[in-house]
């Protein structure tokens, strides 16, 4: 790759769009890429000609150190450029990322045995065979995982959106709901009781929206340009008040105190349901501080009669009126929720 540090910028940043594939690259987006790329490297407005994608394209087919396989693929009036090879790259990693790469491999080998991540064998296998790294075949690690989960086919597809800044529209269709479509910018997955999700900037809302991947129907790429994260820019720090993905806007922190059965509070306190959770051992209760949602009274209800909600109030009167209605399907609420006579 040339030294010259501004034509190295643009080769990395043609070196990225042409190994997208999940998008078309014409001239002008190669164009624009460059541009933004040594803007925001150079910390100056930074402008590329037309001529020197050009240019730069054919240095790098022909350059004995890159050999990049570009093609320009011919659609409608128009050409878009991609390389002929998916994962071929002329970035080449540094002795240092070298030496870390085997271990990496070797970690990233352990979610083989996991559906979501059966792509990662052939990750492993190209760098393998690319950089001589070798991978143990002892797995060492085991990860809970659902086989039959729905929507985790479209895991693959969503992570390289995300990592491509490519907005896409979905089509979504809620439980007991009529489907919708949404334009996203996709920020991020996530996984919560063993679903995924994936968050981005929701164009209509001007917001962040979730969405469950088991309700996503249907995904397409847009071609309008990526609106970066200025919402969640770091995952923790942003469901750092909520257990689960419900994040509920109208609600502030609370202070929630629930009090255990003696036995019950032993599991609770070694495997704390919230990273705020603060035990006391005396009165066997559990403190944390969050925004009350979904998620949170279905782990309380999964405690059954192991738990009390001590505090707030509201929560134990919505955990008191969900127990009425359970009493109610097993026709026991006339007896004072005791079994019939």
């Amino acid at each position: 790759m040339a030294t010259n540090k501004n034509a190295r910028l643009r080769y990395e940043a043609l070196d990225k769009c042409l190994s997208n594939f999940s998008r078309k690259y014409y001239i002008e987006d190669l164009q624009k890429a460059c541009c933004d790329y040594l803007t925001k490297e150079l910390s100056t407005e930074t402008t590329v000609s037309k001529r020197q994608v050009y240019t730069d394209l054919k240095e790098m087919e022909l350059s004995p150190s890159m050999q990049a396989p570009i093609v320009a693929y011919q659609d409608g009036q128009r050409k878009y450029y991609r390389y002929s090879r998916e994962g071929f790259s002329i970035v080449d990693l540094t002795d240092d990322e070298l030496m870390g790469l085997e271990a990496t491999v070797n970690m990233l080998a352990s979610f083989k045995g996991m559906p979501q991540f059966d792509w990662m064998t052939d990750i492993i296998l190209k760098l393998k065979k690319k950089y001589k790294v070798s991978e143990t075949q002892r797995n060492i690690l085991s990860f809970d995982s659902n086989v039959d989960l729905r929507g985790i086919d479209r895991f693959k597809e969503l992570f390289n959106y995300i990592i491509h800044e490519q907005p896409i529209k979905i089509t979504y269709e809620p439980f007991g709901k009529a489907p919708f479509e949404a334009e996203i910018h996709p920020y991020y997955l996530k996984q919560y009781n063993n679903r995924w999700f994936i968050l981005g900037y929701n164009q209509a809302y001007k917001d962040i929206s979730v969405f469950a991947l088991d309700r996503i129907k249907t995904v397409e790429s847009l071609t309008n340009d990526f609106i970066p994260d200025t919402l969640i820019e770091d995952p923790f720090d942003y469901f750092f008040d909520v257990i689960g993905t419900t994040i509920p806007n109208e609600r502030k922190v609370e202070k929630v105190v629930l009090r255990f059965d003696p036995k019950r509070y032993q599991y609770v306190s070694a495997k704390p349901i919230h990273h705020t959770q603060k035990s006391d051992d005396i009165k066997h209760t559990i403190t944390i501080e969050v925004k009350p949602n979904k998620e949170l009274e279905a782990i309380i209800l999964g405690f059954g009669k192991d738990v009390e909600v001590l505090e707030p109030e509201h929560l134990r009167n919505e955990i008191i009126e969900i127990m009425k209605e359970s009493c109610k399907k097993y026709g026991l609420l006339k007896n004072d929720c005791k079994s019939p006579q």
